[in-house]
């Protein structure tokens, strides 16, 4: 599909069907991160329980990190978006320039950070000596990534608002497979190369983050995917960064206060193990199972980079009308789509973990955890849903607010309560992120009803002009 065909879609096509041709490449891309995410676990799993917490522990805190960039990314997409809607293309290509090298310089402050600091880290979240001693090193190796991780953010958050998702998916695809092919060299010593245990797990991150980091830029300045930049674009413009802040900014403190808010609560989960055995069983249960429920979540990644870009084209083309109406049909469509998918998970999943690992201790925390959580993902899916109508539209604001309320507001402090005050244990964990999901469907729903997502957030005087 050609460039002009694909914005004539998001302008004027089927609205299910111009979703689902934006929303696939995305679902496939994260199908493909979800297997080796999970091929990951497979093979630490060889090596014991202990070895599979130690990316369980380590993932709230890089989510911590990934949700800055993805919040300034959000900027990057309602930009792009709402600049190719209104047919201002070298408008769109200064807006992606100026996201790069500001993505690009704060990853590399937050590696070198997290490089030194990341043991102490992992000691104030409560986990105990072993896993301290197997998970610092994987999380600084982790750490290290970030600058390419970064690039790949302000890569794909960029083709999204031009309406490309399958480029990205292309890369994350060979990203994942590259991965999983050399996780079990590096993690066991075939061949020529060492035993590295998780650590070896972590380089082989790092290498194909990096390599993807490289072609990511290449195509941006090659101009092969609509986009085409310029060295004067990467020049830091006081201007430009601070419409990716005003726009992004809230994004980022929302999604990095609910970052926060996971890492809090795999403390909780961590002190809770500590208590049990101490072995990594709690975390690996959670960890397998959080991973198993990244399946219901490929929906909502499709469905969320449709409607941003959807809602921000037709907002940047005045079409306010239709974007009312996708964001409806689509709010509905993703919401049945994740909750068949979560029925799916509950009722396979014991033979889902036994896949991974047949611990007893671990199953039967793995399926409380399921039991307890699985069905509120839908009402999660709607609220994110919500979030990408906002994001699309460049007010962001909403959004923070509404993330930080189901973070903090609900699901810790419930989770919290449940623990601590009424004596759950790793019940009362899974009860308050499950009221969390629910309660914050229902508040994003209401503010999305107002209606004060419609107004654009580029220039009004610029003219529409064809893209070329």
């Amino acid at each position: 599909m050609t460039k002009e065909s694909m914005r004539n879609n998001i302008l004027d096509g089927g609205i299910i069907r111009t979703a689902m041709t934006l929303g696939w490449p995305v679902m496939l891309s994260n199908v493909f991160e979800t297997v080796y995410n999970l091929t990951d676990a497979f093979w630490l799993a060889k090596l014991g329980s202990e070895a599979v917490a130690a990316p369980s522990i380590s993932w709230p805190i890089m989510f911590l990190f990934i949700s800055l960039s993805a919040g300034f990314g959000i900027a990057g997409i309602s930009l792009v978006s709402q600049y190719t809607g209104a047919g201002l293309s070298e408008k769109a290509n200064k807006a992606a320039g100026q996201l790069v090298i500001f993505l690009l310089g704060s990853s590399c402050i937050a590696a070198l950070g997290g490089f030194i600091f990341a043991g102490d880290v992992l000691y104030l979240m409560g986990a105990s000596e072993n896993i301290q001693t197997i998970t610092t090193p994987y999380l600084q190796i982790v750490f290290l990534g970030l600058p390419f991780l970064f690039t790949h953010f302000a890569f794909r958050s960029t083709l999204r608002g031009y309406g490309d998702t399958r480029t990205p998916m292309i890369l994350t695809i060979s990203s994942a497979v590259l991965d999983t092919a050399l996780d079990p060299f590096f993690v066991f010593g075939w061949g020529v190369i060492p035993q590295m245990g998780v650590v070896g797990a972590a380089l082989t991150t790092l290498m194909t983050r990096g390599l993807v980091a490289i072609i990511d830029l290449y195509l941006l300045f090659s101009g092969k995917v609509g986009i085409k930049l310029k060295l004067a674009d990467l020049k830091p413009d006081l201007s430009w960064l601070k419409k990716i802040i005003s726009i992004g900014g809230p994004s980022a403190i929302g999604m990095s206060g609910t970052a926060s808010g996971f890492v809090v609560l795999i403390g909780l989960v961590s002190t809770e193990d500590r208590l049990l055995s101490g072995e990594g069983t709690l975390l690996a249960a959670y960890g397998i199972g959080s991973r198993l429920i990244n399946f219901v979540n490929v929906i909502l990644w499709g469905g969320l980079s449709a409607m941003s870009t959807m809602i921000g084209q037709n907002l940047g083309a005045n079409q306010n009308k239709r974007a009312g109406e996708i964001a409806k049909k689509l709010l509905l469509f993703f919401f049945f789509l994740s909750a068949v998918a979560s029925a799916t998970i509950y009722f396979f999943r014991v033979p889902l973990y036994q896949l991974f690992i047949n611990d007893p201790a671990v199953l039967d925390a793995g399926s409380t955890f399921i039991t307890f959580f699985v069905f509120s993902v839908p009402f999660f899916t709607l609220f994110r849903m919500v979030g990408g109508v906002f994001e699309g539209a460049g007010h962001t604001k909403p959004s923070m607010i509404l993330s930080l309320i189901r973070l903090w507001g609900l699901r810790t402090l419930l989770s919290f309560t449940f623990y601590f005050v009424v004596g759950l244990g790793a019940a009362g964990i899974w009860a308050g992120m499950t009221i969390g999901n629910l309660g914050a469907a229902v508040l994003s729903v209401a503010w999305l009803s107002k209606g004060t997502w419609r107004k654009k957030v580029i220039e009004e005087q610029l003219p529409i002009t064809s893209i070329d």
